[in-house]
Formats: C-alpha cells, structure tokens, sequence
C-alpha cells in the first residue's frame, strides 16, 4: 500500500498570496506593524497561528486563550477575502484521481486551523479525495516536527518507505524529511533552486502522474528526479 501525504496552504491551493494580504492588512491593523516579505516568508508562512501572534506581538505576553482568539480573527478575514479566488494548484484534481484509481492511500496534514481546512476543502470539492483530514489540533508539536506526518502515516496504515509529501515551505519539507517519507517540493511558495533537500520537485501537478509518483517509492538508490 502506498500514501501520497499533502501539506494544504501553498500545495492543495496557493492561498498563501492571499495570507499574506491579509496577515498584512491584520498586522497593520492589530498591531501597528508593516510587515516585509522576508518576515513573511521566516516569520508567517507555514507556522502556526500562535507562533504568529507571538512574534508580532514583539515580547508582550497574552493568556494562551486571546492568543488563540486573535488568531481566529485573522483566519476570518482569510477565509472572506480567499472565497472569490479559491482554486486548486493546477493539475492537483487530476493527480488526486490518478492516485484513487491506483489504490494510493491520501491524506492532508496542515498546520492550519479546522475551519481553514474544512474551508478549502468544502469550497475545492475536494473532500471524497482525501482518506485522513489532520490539522494544528490533531498534534501537539507543530512542523517542522514530523508528529504530523508521522500522525497520518499511522491513520493510513503505511510506513515512511511507501509515503511521499508534498510540501511547498522549508518547514515543512523539515518536518517530511523527519518522518522519514520521500519528499517533493511543490514551487508555489520558493523558486525551485531553494526546495533542497527533497526528492523531487514540481511546479504544480500537471508535472506530477501516478508514474512519476511510483518512482520515488522504487528502493533506495535511485536517482532523485526533477532536483
């Protein structure tokens, strides 16, 4: 049995230019605080809400529970501005069904809240695709700690030797690695030349097939494709 394993922000939708409008617009607004693409990219994409918050809030402190709260504010106003522009990474509904028809296990694993997720999902139709749903609530450590993908490999039945992830964000590259499955970079979020460190790497899914994906479960050794 196989497992194709999927991060959600930047990998099964390119949320993150719409994030960042809107992390912008919140840190402007909440916080007093301009922030640069380089604060993004280090300090915003791919981490969690709390991580965040904390860092914009530059030293002071909150109760967990306002921290969450801000948090939640701000994936509100997400979810508002991203609802006339949701789509999938091309190719990704043409893959997804690629891999139905050949038995492959699936799962998303993001570091997102619930409703984001549920969110994508019910707005991409993209639900019957997907075997295992997990988010930030479903660990206690986020990436790049591998809980998450080790989390998913044990809801799918699967060992790290027949899983592959497919992240966008050095992070979560990390936290793919760490689990010990292959790892492809999808370069929505990073040019190529900066997805290190993976098996593979693609633009979007139109240069993914069930083929492709195949290889990178062959036994160790072979070449890495597409780095």
């Amino acid at each position: 049995m196989k497992a194709a394993i999927f991060d959600m922000d930047g990998v099964i939708a390119d949320t993150n230019p719409h994030h960042r409008i809107t992390w912008g617009e919140y840190a402007r607004r909440f916080f007093n605080h301009d922030l640069t693409e380089d604060e993004f990219l280090q300090h915003v994409s791919g981490r969690t809400n709390a991580a965040i918050v904390t860092y914009l809030l530059n030293g002071k402190t909150l109760p967990a529970a306002e921290i969450d709260r801000l948090g939640d504010e701000k994936e509100a106003l997400f979810r508002e501005v991203y609802a006339p522009h949701a789509q999938t990474v091309p190719g990704l509904e043409a893959f997804l069904k690629e891999l139905k028809r050949n038995g492959v296990k699936t799962a998303v694993a993001t570091s997102a809240p619930t409703a984001n997720l549920t969110f994508i999902l019910e707005t991409l139709k993209l639900e019957p695709y997907f075997d295992v749903l997990l988010d930030i609530t479903k660990v206690t450590q986020p990436k790049p700690h591998p809980e998450i993908y080790q989390t998913a490999m044990r809801l799918l039945g699967v060992g790290p030797e027949a899983s592959v992830v497919f992240e966008d964000f050095i992070p979560g590259i990390a936290a793919g690695r760490a689990s010990g499955a292959r790892v492809v970079g999808v370069a929505t979020t990073h040019p190529r030349e900066e997805l290190t460190m993976v098996d593979d790497v693609i633009r979007d899914f139109t240069e993914m097939s069930y083929e492709r994906f195949h290889r990178l479960l062959e036994p160790a050794g072979s070449p890495a494709l597409g780095v």
